[in-house]
């Protein structure tokens, strides 16, 4: 599988992380110019930790030891070397490392025949029909559908994808009404 599944899930992380704990200590944000492919990428403390990627709209791709992580540009500040992370650099690769491990037990959990729930745990929305590089096709009441990889997370109930028995239903009847108008 590839790095860039683990990214959603890194990108939650990073940013509950940037904003925990942050609040005490005043930065200044980073400039928007300095944010640019090839730019180096250091942490709060000056330690280089990566380089930009990519730049698209709000979202900066930094690649970091041979992962990859996409931050909003706020979850920078103006480091005395150039751009940094609002964050230490063991923090950060401590969530590329947990965002990996959870994209590694998802890949274990995601086989044909597996059950998928709800968020919340409370609903079985279909079973995994077929598994795809970038995605699976489920099984459901209303018929196949394929989600993302990125959907998908394993649960106290097992494997799960991130939204609601409610939204899931409203997301396959957008999807039918589309393929079926479009």
């Amino acid at each position: 599988m590839s790095k860039p599944s683990g990214l959603l899930a890194a990108l939650c992380l990073l940013g509950v992380t940037l904003s925990a704990g942050q609040a005490a200590r005043a930065q200044e944000a980073a400039p928007a110019a300095s944010l640019t492919p090839g730019t180096k990428v250091y942490d709060q403390d000056g330690q280089e930790v990566g380089q930009i990627v990519k730049v698209s709209g709000d979202k900066v791709a930094v690649a970091i030891d041979g992962n990859g992580l996409v931050v909003p540009k706020d979850a920078f500040m103006k480091g005395k070397k150039g751009p940094a992370l609002k964050a230490p650099k063991a923090k950060i690769l401590a969530v590329l490392k947990e965002a990996e491990a959870d994209a590694a037990a998802v890949d274990g959990a995601l086989k044909p025949g597996a059950e998928v729930r709800s968020a919340d745990g409370a609903a079985v929305l279909g079973k995994v029909k077929a598994v795809a590089a970038q995605g699976a096709v489920l099984a459901t009441g209303e018929g196949d559908i394929t989600m993302p990889r990125a959907a998908f997370f394993l649960s106290q109930k097992g494997l799960a994808v991130k939204v609601t028995q409610k939204q899931f239903v409203e997301g396959v009847k957008a999807a039918r009404a589309k393929k079926k108008g479009g």
